[in-house]
């Protein structure tokens, strides 16, 4: 028996040259004045179901061959005188090179182009329904489904490479079958590859192997945090909890997570949604991922219960106010309607005030609000809008002092903002505001 994944065009130049003896003709090629053999068309049909067209090729290449090194030069009428002969000497070659298949019947049409028809039919048992089994073992249990999933819309694919192939075939097919299949992995499974072995069973199974193609990994895993209702320093205290979360991402190849990184920011999102804490305080939390080497988990959290920042304003101008840390805690009454209370510490003299107050959300862009500061002993009612997603604009209208403040604002990232403020007494300033 022929060693497995033998090339079939090595084993065809061999063969052929044996068989050539079969047939009596002239080796020095067609005398003077003969007309030889100097095109060849082989056709193959199939008497049974017809294999993936990946086999059939391979099968047309390999019938090609051997007809191309027993007709090609060779003189017309000495072809013509063995022409019976000639149909057994291609299922002897057949019947070596392509196992699984024999030669039910052909005909042949010799000229200066010859015509070949082969009808073939399989031998023995028959692969009907492969069954698909992959090993994911390189990747972390809990992305394994992921992975699974995106195989899973490649398997008819995968199946269809050996259905209707005889069992004997995989001899030489199973080379083919492979490295069909292994492109399939790759496609679906970018940054993997994988190795292919078909067990004819009964049942035939199909092992895939997944393994690690590229060297860009997932090393190291940063968070980053993003809230209007939360302050940052209590968001931090939450960071080694999502880095534990987004462990299963540590060793993935970057291209499968890239191309998956909705997925596997879902992944982070349900486990960190399922926290107790997340529940307890109705905190709604979104995930994103920036995919690298180094990955950042960029989660958005907004309680639907309480709103709480702390904020450093740093104000630059000729009379500008001094410099205040203001610390907000509110409560949600309704979706929609907040009531909160604010304090203002000016360090440098000492001071602190005491705002009391609501807000109403008039749409997702646009808020209105009503304030008493108790130290001052004053009203005040403004107006927040959003006019994109880092730039918007207020107003407040201090009805105590009668006076009016705008501000244009305008969001660097998650921890820094600048405004600038222009009062009805003429005065405008720089403020910077950073997250705390």
């Amino acid at each position: 028996m022929c060693p497995r994944l033998q090339s079939l065009t090595s084993i065809s130049i061999r063969v052929a040259g044996v068989l050539l003896a079969w047939i009596v003709l002239a080796a020095s090629g067609p005398a003077f004045g003969q007309t030889a053999v100097q095109r060849i068309e082989v056709r193959i049909e199939f008497e049974d179901a017809v294999p993936h067209p990946l086999i059939v090729e391979r099968l047309q290449a390999a019938a090609e061959s051997v007809v191309e090194r027993l007709l090609i030069g060779r003189p017309v009428e000495q072809l013509q005188a063995v022409q019976s002969r000639l149909a057994d000497t291609i299922a002897a070659v057949l019947d070596r090179v392509a196992a699984g298949y024999a030669l039910a019947g052909g005909t042949a049409q010799l000229g200066v182009t010859s015509t070949v028809m082969l009808r073939l039919r399989s031998v023995g048992p028959v692969i009907r329904d492969a069954a698909v089994r992959t090993d994911l073992d390189v990747m972390h249990p809990k992305v394994r489904p992921i992975a699974e999933q995106a195989l899973a819309a490649r398997t008819g694919e995968i199946q269809a490479l050996v259905s209707h192939l005889p069992v004997a075939a995989l001899e030489w097919a199973e080379a083919v079958v492979a490295a069909h299949t292994r492109q399939f992995v790759e496609g679906a499974v970018p940054g993997y590859t994988a190795a292919v072995r078909v067990v004819a069973g009964p049942p035939p199974i199909m092992d895939i192997d997944v393994a690690l193609r590229d060297s860009r990994v997932i090393r190291n895993v940063g968070v980053r945090f993003r809230s209007s209702s939360i302050p940052t320093l209590l968001l931090d205290q939450s960071g080694p909890q999502v880095v534990s979360m987004a462990e299963p991402l540590r060793g993935l190849a970057v291209a499968f997570a890239d191309v998956r990184r909705e997925a596997l920011a879902r992944l982070i999102n349900e486990e960190l949604t399922a926290d107790p804490r997340v529940q307890q305080y109705q905190i709604v939390t979104s995930v994103a991922l920036d995919v690298g080497e180094t990955t950042y988990v960029n989660v958005v959290a907004d309680s639907l219960l309480f709103r709480g920042r702390v904020e450093a304003h740093v104000n630059v101008g000729a009379r500008a106010p001094n410099a205040a840390i203001i610390a907000h805690l509110g409560r949600l009454v309704t979706p929609s309607t907040e009531l909160f209370v604010e304090t203002r510490l000016v360090p440098n003299v000492l001071s602190v005030d005491w705002d009391l107050g609501a807000q109403y959300q008039l749409s997702p862009t646009t808020a209105v609000g009503m304030h008493y500061t108790v130290v001052m002993n004053s009203f005040s009612a403004w107006t927040t809008v959003r006019l994109g997603r880092d730039v918007g604009i207020r107003g407040a209208w201090n009805l105590t002092q009668q006076a009016f403040e705008g501000a244009l604002t305008y969001r660097v990232n998650e921890f820094l903002a600048g405004e600038v403020v222009a009062t009805s007494r003429g005065e405008f300033w720089l403020r910077l505001i950073s997250n705390l």
